[in-house]
């Protein structure tokens, strides 16, 4: 897992920082990583999973789509171009 190194970080942000990891009990490491986490869209798998489950919600209640033909025969006319 690679590693990132903060310099220079304004004695305010760290106050800020700190306060925001004891309040959830964890290190002043691990509160930044959620932090940073939480701005960059947070855990990609979770994203994935929620957008997922909102495509089955929208196309759950929606009507099948009828096709004038096959979709087998579209892409064989389609070829044949």
């Amino acid at each position: 897992m690679a590693s990132l190194q903060i310099r220079d970080l304004p004695e305010g942000l760290r106050r800020q920082l700190q306060l925001r990891a004891r309040l959830h009990h964890r290190s002043l490491a691990q509160q930044a990583l959620c932090d940073l986490e939480a701005v960059a869209g947070g855990d990609p798998s979770a994203r994935r999973q929620q957008v997922l489950q909102r495509l089955r919600d929208y196309w759950q209640h929606r009507s099948p789509v009828d096709w004038p033909e096959s979709p087998e025969d579209m892409l064989h006319a389609d070829r044949e171009r």
